[in-house]
């Protein structure tokens, strides 16, 4: 008998503890509640709570998106540039970075166009200015590439293109710039490494190949004149 009642008396105890408010914020599932209130500082103290973390996770800063009058003066512009219409490409690229001075398509196209006017460094700061905008733009390092090898800064130039490979596998152009690099520097081998590819993604290389100044030094070798014959 006596250990009967000794067993509901503790039971009794049991319950009535569980059921005090101050219990509840050791059960997440009893309460959404973290921090305890001024009753129960004692009680937090002797059993600190694990800290929770309720901030949300840091997000990426998103992508400028570029004015779209600013991109039609670009577009326009990129036409001039194709032409080797330069001054004329300039003009309009300042015209879209008039009208939006983040936009990193001007930037990269205008730096590209101070490049091949021979203002390497200008070109370049302008072209680095549309990757730090848009790390991920493969056209800003192509460019940068470009400038670099027009530059005849040959070594920075291959790890430019490199780059654009990596953020696109299939970028025609960047295994071309890399290909011409080693042509200037006589090496066969890492030309027909890196030529063969850019013509497999588009036969017309060939043809813009067999005329390329670059590749003057290794043009007579009978591999790179099977691999850019009509």
């Amino acid at each position: 008998m006596i250990l009967f009642t000794c067993s509901f008396l503790i039971i009794v105890v049991i319950i009535v503890l569980y059921s005090s408010p101050k219990y509840h914020h050791y059960f997440p599932f009893a309460s959404a509640q973290i921090s305890l209130p001024d009753g129960n500082q004692d009680l937090a103290s002797t059993n600190p709570l694990p800290q929770v973390s309720l901030s949300q996770p840091s997000s990426k800063p998103l992508l400028h998106i570029s004015d779209s009058q600013a991109l039609a003066c670009y577009n326009e512009g990129l036409k001039l540039y194709y032409q080797r219409q330069f001054p004329e490409a300039i003009e309009l690229f300042n015209q879209a970075l008039a009208k939006d001075p983040l936009c990193y398509e001007a930037l990269n196209a205008k730096g590209a166009t101070y490049a091949f006017q021979g203002k390497y460094d200008q070109g370049l700061a302008l072209i680095q200015q549309a990757l730090d905008l848009n790390p991920a733009f493969v056209y800003a390092n192509f460019n940068q590439g470009l400038a670099y090898e027009l530059a005849g800064r040959w070594d920075q130039a291959i790890s430019s293109y490199q780059k654009a490979l990596a953020l696109d596998n299939r970028d025609t152009w960047s295994y071309y710039g890399i290909a011409s690099v080693y042509g200037r520097q006589g090496k066969i081998d890492k030309v027909l490494e890196y030529l063969q590819p850019a013509i497999s993604l588009d036969p017309d290389v060939k043809e813009v190949a067999r005329d390329e100044h670059d590749f003057l030094s290794v043009r007579e070798d009978p591999r790179f004149e099977a691999l850019v014959k009509p």
